[in-house]
This record gives C-alpha cells, sequence and structure tokens, in this order.
C-alpha cells in the first residue's frame, strides 16, 4: 500500500458533478480543471503557479473514461479505471489522415506514482488523452496501435493535466468511473450512467480516509 494518503492528493474534475461528493469532506482537496484538454491544461497550470494555493504531493484526475473494445466489457464493467501512463494520439492520425510534427511530446508517465488504491475492483491501463470523443469503431489500423501501446481508456482532459504535472515535477495519475465503450453508441451510454458511476467512485475514495 502507497504512504501517499488521500488528503495530500489534489483531486482534479473537468466539472462540479465529479467531485460534488469529495468537497462535501474539508479534509479532501478538490479543484475543478474544466472541460477538454486544454482548458484544463490551463486551468491547473494557473492554479500551480499561484504562490497563494496549496501545493499537493500528487495529482490525481477524477472523472470518467470510455475504454477501448480490446478489453472486454466483463473485464471493466463496475470497476474503476486507474492510470499512470497518458498518450495523445488522435485517431486520425492513427489512421494516417492528418499529420502533425515528430517532434511533439506523445506520452508522458510517471512510474514513480503509487496509488493509495487497491483491491480486485481496480483496472490498470494506460489512457489516450484524444481531447474530444471518438465516435465511431476504430479502424484496424487504428486498434492495432491503441492495443500495441496499451491504451485501454479513453478521456478528454488527462493528457493536458499529464503534460502540466511534468512541467511542475508532481506526480501524476488518474482514477476513472468506466462509463462506456469507445464508439458509436459511447456518448449516450455515458449520458445514461456518468452519474451512479461518479457517486461509487467518489463513495470509494471517502472510504479510504
Amino acid at each position: 500500500m502507497s504512504d501517499l494518503k488521500i488528503q495530500d492528493i489534489l483531486f482534479c474534475a473537468a466539472f462540479a458533478g465529479e467531485i460534488d461528493k469529495l468537497k462535501s469532506d474539508p479534509r479532501i482537496h478538490t479543484f475543478e480543471a474544466g472541460i477538454g484538454e486544454l482548458e484544463a491544461a490551463i486551468n491547473l497550470q494557473k492554479y500551480l503557479s499561484d504562490p497563494s494555493t496549496w501545493k499537493p504531493k500528487a495529482i490525481l484526475g477524477i472523472g470518467s473514461a470510455g475504454v477501448y473494445t480490446w478489453i472486454p466489457r466483463k473485464e471493466w464493467e463496475g470497476k474503476f479505471g486507474i492510470s499512470k501512463i497518458f498518450s495523445n494520439y488522435q485517431i486520425a492520425f492513427l489512421d494516417k489522415k492528418i499529420r502533425l510534427p515528430e517532434s511533439m511530446t506523445f506520452k508522458y508517465e510517471f512510474p514513480d506514482l503509487q496509488f493509495p488504491f487497491e483491491g480486485n475492483d481496480f483496472v490498470e491501463s494506460a489512457t489516450n488523452g484524444t481531447g474530444s470523443v471518438t465516435l465511431e469503431d476504430l479502424s484496424p489500423r487504428a486498434m492495432e496501435r491503441i492495443k500495441v501501446e496499451g491504451l485501454g481508456f479513453e478521456n478528454m482532459e488527462a493528457f493536458g493535466l499529464a503534460k502540466v504535472c511534468n512541467l511542475f515535477n508532481i506526480p501524476f495519475g488518474t482514477i476513472f468511473a468506466l462509463t462506456n465503450k469507445v464508439g458509436p453508441k459511447g456518448s449516450e451510454e455515458w449520458k445514461l450512467s456518468w452519474r451512479k458511476h461518479s457517486d461509487k467512485l467518489q463513495e470509494k475514495i471517502l472510504s479510504y480516509l
């Protein structure tokens, strides 16, 4: 078990509904970073740059994630996803429909982070921070790259938060409610399930206090 305590972590969410239960406990530090990779990164950088703000020992992005179909639903449904490896692969890039400069950084890893959670209800995989929601089935080319890279989860804010934490040399990871399969029906599945899964995730975190 990690020596990192829940009280030492800043939990960053995209919107208020993902941290509302955590905010009710004064021992927990939360931050509403905003929706999307860019907004989340800018707001977290502003927070960490302010000398008057509390500085965490680690930062965890909290929210929801879709799961790529190479992981069978039976292996993740009803569980929580954790990550400490983050990539930034646009699906069109994997399909060679767009070009990005080779000098760009596409991955951040935080191997020294030790999650203060354990148990069979946690599934660990790398997260693809697309900055958007994928609403189509992946091509065989894209799916093979996703699988080879070990990218199990998709989330809009994770890579932006990881980039800022790397800049400030702060350990970073994510803990997700796994709400849907990535694909054409993913967004609708998320709308129907995010609230109950978020409540379950926040209650789980509170149980570690």
